[in-house]
């Protein structure tokens, strides 16, 4: 067995590898093509595989992008797809590869990964679930048009890039585990007919919305929706429960984050809020801790303003699985030192732990009732922890209109 970066002359083995893993679903295939045919940030190795008996018997792909924590932009990871053989299964290989691929992020300074995938599996390589799968539900009676002013739906082009990606990233500018785009047509073209994206423009011209539809394991859905403002979100709205009621469906599911414009626009006039419970599919897992710290320095301050720690001054020092970092709080400001020091405040956490600490899954209110976390410094330490890791509901990693 040797695990290595894939061979531009194998991709094509890879494509039937994947045909044969997922006989139903052309998205993995989708995933690779994009990647390395127009994907810039793409690198050779970032396509890993395993080969046994001179076959590709097992791979996985990285695909780079940067990804927000709260307001802080990270160097982060999205890992998918990852597939065995369906002949070469229960061997290792799948273990192998993802383990390599840890170390290899790891290597290249990447500080987080996110992937979603099986709850059981992948937790056996450093993730945790750290991200919800949240969505709107609407119901054909949810009364008439809310829709004022001029506007019209139509295909997106090439022209309406900067406006659609100006949206996405005022929509998305402080959720967490969502990934930062480019106003290029190989990020946001539909790559399969499955998929539709629709852009809203009123008289003159100016994109005030975006909706992607298509399907959700079968489910006729909404993928994603960027909304400009309230009256964007009306006209979406009536857009959407008109096709529901065309198409005869009884609800019509859209992808949305909790507190993005178009959800709470959406709740208020009758939609329904799930928000997945329990472990999950949605993982994330800390490549480099100091690296992660750093680059959130300005969203710490940020977090510090509106709260009782403001003017102090104060060290938190924060371990976890061989890897440890300070953060140096001083009258509203933040740095970062590495290694490990006797501060007055210490957190020693497991990744496991970590991971849904970071993304603001967990409380570690909850993660302090764990076998494991030590928080030393009392209430005090607990509540400066709280401030600087908040709860939300961080949701990312999707890529809709490329990959469906």
């Amino acid at each position: 067995m040797i695990v290595r970066p894939a061979e531009p002359h194998e991709y094509a083995q890879i494509h039937d590898l994947l045909k044969q893993a997922f006989r139903h679903s052309e998205l993995e295939s989708t995933m690779i093509r994009v990647s390395t045919e127009q994907d810039p940030n793409f690198r050779k190795e970032d396509l890993r595989v395993v080969e046994a008996a001179g076959r590709i018997v097992s791979m996985m792909l990285i695909i780079r992008r940067p990804l927000r924590i709260g307001t802080a932009i990270v160097n982060g990871a999205i890992v998918g797809p990852v597939a065995t053989h369906p002949d070469h299964r229960n061997r290792g290989y799948c273990s192998a590869v993802m383990r390599d691929a840890v170390q290899y992020m790891k290597a290249q300074g990447f500080a987080m990964a996110i992937l979603w995938g099986i709850s059981w599996l992948y937790p056996h390589y450093g993730y945790s679930p750290a991200m919800a799968k949240t969505e709107i539900v609407l119901k054909p009676d949810q009364g008439s048009s809310v829709a004022r002013g001029e506007y019209k739906f139509r295909p997106f082009d090439e022209t309406d890039l900067q406006q659609m990606t100006h949206i996405y990233h005022n929509n998305t500018s402080t959720k967490t585990c969502s990934e930062v785009r480019s106003p290029e047509m190989w990020e946001w073209k539909p790559g399969g007919s499955k998929v539709r994206l629709d852009v809203l423009s009123d008289r003159r011209k100016g994109v005030m919305g975006y909706v992607v539809t298509g399907t959700d394991w079968g489910r006729p859905c909404a993928h994603e929706i960027g909304v400009l403002n309230e009256e964007a979100c009306g006209a979406i709205l009536s857009y959407l429960l008109g096709m529901m009621r065309q198409m005869g469906l009884k609800e019509f599911y859209c992808l949305a984050h909790p507190d993005q414009g178009f959800s709470r626009f959406a709740f208020w006039h009758g939609g329904e809020m799930r928000i997945q419970s329990g472990g999950g599919a949605g993982m994330a897992q800390v490549l480099n801790l100091a690296s992660l710290l750093t680059g959130m320095v300005k969203e710490f301050e940020r977090r510090l303003r509106c709260s009782e720690f403001h003017r102090s001054q104060n060290t938190l020092g924060i371990s976890s699985d061989g890897e440890s970092a300070s953060l140096e709080i001083s009258r509203g400001r933040v740095s970062i030192a590495t290694g490990k020091y006797d501060t007055r405040f210490q957190l020693a956490i497991p990744l496991a732990d970590l991971n849904p600490l970071i993304t603001g899954y967990k409380s570690i209110q909850e993660l302090a009732k764990n076998t494991g976390v030590k928080v030393r410094g009392g209430k005090k330490a607990l509540r400066l922890t709280e401030v600087l890791f908040p709860t939300g509901f961080p949701s990312g990693g999707f890529l809709p209109t490329t990959w469906e």
